[in-house]
């Protein structure tokens, strides 16, 4: 099965586009727009709204995802 996460991940990757994931890290939430690099086994890279470098993402650790702001996801 394809999870709503998991095609948000995929949507980002193929498209070269941010999408806004919230995350749960340490018992915290949080929303952060992101660009996918690379989807894995059991988690993905990606490159956080304004950084420069790739960090490692844990499946578990997202939420949900959604479009970024100003992205209305049209499919042109």
């Amino acid at each position: 099965g394809c999870t709503v996460t998991e095609r948000f991940l995929r949507y980002s990757l193929e498209r070269e586009c941010k999408i806004c994931v919230v995350l749960m890290q340490q018992g915290q939430m949080k929303k952060v727009n992101l660009r996918v690099t690379s989807i894995g086994e059991d988690g993905f890279t990606a490159v956080l709204a304004g950084k420069k470098k790739e960090v490692r993402i844990a499946e578990d650790d997202v939420l949900t995802a959604a479009y970024a702001r100003g992205d209305q996801g049209e499919l042109e």
